[in-house]
């Protein structure tokens, strides 16, 4: 159960108490709560925090604990410990996987998804009765990378590819993330850059946000899925490209390595893994081929 604290004024005039909720101090996480707190999320989801991370743990969970007026970490690793740990574990990923992000953030990416990965990928199954093709954005967020992928197949790649039928999955550990994402409501720094035509063509303009439409909303199919539970991950099936970006580097090298397998699994033979330009699987595994595209790279399934 959750604490409630109080403090206690006696009066001189009356013996009552008046329960008063206590003020919000600045908390301190000690190191034994810091590295059990690191276990814990490490036991979850295969994110690992460095020592030097410590501050950004604290940043992220103190306004747990001051909600919930529990008495400071040490109370707070109890109840991730007690029999109802489920959901206070899922509120704790949730608030240590909130991520900026805005459509089109990789243009050249993007770029080569469109010219070259789903051409050739498009060439391989040309002799399939049915021409299917699977796009999944993996930590997706609050969903610009997702409605990206499903504007680019809108706007150019179904135009080209008429009889392909593409499908769009997006997913992410964090349920609040998702809830925005399937809203489609964003604010400026959403969607800064986006050229002109693209803002009036997809998008309906208020006061205060950008409304995405509905037909680019409904291209996208969101779900909850923990990229260290195999379980979850063996649920999508066939996957022809991954867009997997700025997602390991929250991972230490064995969960990089563990999730890569899972990964490598599900992705069809002549599939596409993309990460983030300043990632690389270098030592991590010897599983896929490395591509260089014009400002970017991709790693095939062979």
């Amino acid at each position: 159960m959750e604490s409630q604290l109080f403090t206690f004024k006696f009066s001189k005039e009356s013996t009552k108490t008046e329960s008063i909720k206590q003020e919000p101090v600045e908390l301190v996480m000690s190191a034994g709560a810091f590295i059990e707190l690191r276990n814990i999320i490490y036991q979850y989801s295969g994110i690992f925090y460095t020592e030097n991370k410590k501050y950004l743990l604290e940043d992220r969970l103190s306004k747990i604990v001051f909600e919930k007026n529990m008495s400071g970490y040490d109370e707070y690793i109890k109840v991730l410990k007690s029999p109802r740990y489920r959901d206070e574990v899922n509120e704790l990923l949730e608030a240590i996987t909130i991520n900026e992000t805005y459509f089109f953030r990789s243009e050249e990416q993007f770029n080569a998804f469109e010219k070259n990965l789903v051409p050739e990928i498009i060439k391989l199954k040309e002799n399939n009765k049915e021409l299917y093709l699977r796009i999944w954005s993996a930590g997706t967020s609050t969903g610009e990378e997702a409605y990206t992928i499903a504007i680019i197949i809108q706007d150019k790649l179904q135009k080209t590819f008429p009889n392909v039928k593409f499908q769009v999955l997006a997913s992410d550990i964090n349920n609040n993330a998702l809830n925005l994402a399937k809203k489609g409501i964003y604010k400026d720094y959403a969607v800064k850059g986006l050229p002109s035509d693209i803002l009036d063509k997809y998008f309906k303009k208020t006061d205060n946000y950008f409304i995405l439409n509905d037909d680019i909303k409904q291209m996208v199919k969101f779900t909850n899925i923990n990229l260290y539970d195999y379980d979850a991950i063996k649920t999508i099936k066939n996957v022809d490209v991954i867009f997997c970006v700025n997602v390991l580097i929250f991972f230490d090298i064995p969960s990089k390595q563990k999730v890569l397998t899972y990964i490598y699994e599900i992705l069809n033979k002549g599939g596409y893994l993309m990460i983030g330009n300043s990632e690389s699987l270098h030592n991590l595994t010897k599983d896929f081929k490395l591509l260089h595209f014009p400002k970017t790279m991709a790693y095939k399934k062979e």
